[in-house]
């Protein structure tokens, strides 16, 4: 018998993806377009999809591994011993996870761009972390599955310090949209241990900034870093790292003014993040505002760079720079010298 809660979560369901959908400038005639695999009109299958009917099986969540050396391996949570027997695989090297969003994939752009990026870096072991089993249902038993996803990553993650003795240090876990929620489970699972997360336009609808304990947040690894490039929209409107990043203010991407622009400027969150892996001229300047940086008021204030693979943690705050609208985006220190 369907209760009282599962009819309210169908209908909060249905109407809070036709309301995303509005807001990134797509109608539900396109909904194949970004691969819904429901029928939102059909309440009994989304009554079947809600979080009460779908258990977590950790099994649907699976870690393609990558390095320069070998062919892609695709393992399950609890198999990181075969790491072993990965060409190229080596603890003394990094090793980089990237965890895709909403109803995407090991095979959809973030997941590729990302992982070419950082195989062309070299001496670096790439886990691209699909759970796509769940991130194709609706949003909300999506979001319902974001812990549990997380949690599963550390597993693997605790399998490779207990099977290769591999430091946390050397592990950084970024994440795009939900992905990027999700990194921040994987760090609240590990207590804080992780070396490093990179958070690409972490999602914002239904995450309140009220509420750390159940978003990423900043203490969920020894650094945590946020790149916002659609707030408001499908991003975070507040600051929620250690170093927050606000891109030409955090909100529309320059070249993304089409009628899809917050869809675009919610990705380009990660091919930022892509382009600093090998060619980091992303300079940030400590401030107040993208007001404020574009005045020059900020132009004496603290210098940090967005994104790559090596962070000076002693720099906090909010930093605001501006990028250009093609590749390569990023425009290097416009105010000075680079220096702090």
């Amino acid at each position: 018998m369907t209760t009282y809660l599962e009819i309210v979560t169908v209908l909060f369901s249905v109407y809070f993806q036709c309301v995303f959908l509005k807001r990134i400038g797509l109608s539900l005639d396109y909904l194949s377009e970004i691969q819904a695999i429901q029928d939102l009109a059909n309440q009994d299958q989304a009554v079947k999809a809600s979080p009460e009917y779908i258990p977590f099986d950790v099994n649907k969540v699976e870690f393609y591994v990558s390095t320069t050396s070998d062919k892609t391996t695709k393992l399950y949570y609890n198999e990181t011993r075969s790491l072993r027997n990965i060409k190229g695989f080596s603890t003394d090297s990094l090793t980089v996870f990237v965890i895709h969003g909403w109803i995407n994939s090991h095979l959809t752009q973030v997941s590729v761009v990302m992982r070419d990026a950082l195989l062309k870096h070299g001496n670096i072991t790439a886990v691209i972390v699909d759970w796509s089993y769940y991130s194709h249902m609706d949003y909300t038993t999506s979001i319902a599955k974001v812990p549990h996803v997380g949690q599963t990553v550390a597993s693997f993650i605790r399998g490779m310090v207990d099977d290769h003795n591999c430091s946390l240090d050397r592990v950084i876990v970024t994440g795009h949209s939900l992905g990027a929620q999700i990194s921040g489970f994987v760090g609240k699972s590990l207590n804080g241990s992780l070396g490093a997360i990179v958070s690409m336009d972490p999602a914002g609808p239904l995450y309140f900034e009220s509420f750390p304990e159940s978003r990423l947040s900043s203490g969920d690894a020894k650094y945590v870093q946020a790149i916002h490039s659609n707030a408001r929209m499908l991003g975070v409107n507040y600051n929620m790292a250690d170093a927050d990043f606000w891109p030409n203010g955090g909100i529309v991407q320059p070249g993304c003014d089409d009628e899809s622009y917050s869809l675009f400027s919610h990705n380009r969150s990660y091919i930022f993040m892509a382009e600093s892996i090998n060619n980091n001229n992303f300079y940030a300047r400590k401030c107040n505002s993208i007001t404020d940086y574009r005045s020059g008021s900020c132009a004496g204030n603290t210098v940090a760079k967005m994104g790559g693979l090596v962070f000076d943690t002693s720099l906090t705050g909010a930093f605001y720079l501006n990028t250009s609208a093609t590749p390569p985006f990023g425009l290097g220190d416009i105010f000075g010298d680079g220096q702090n």
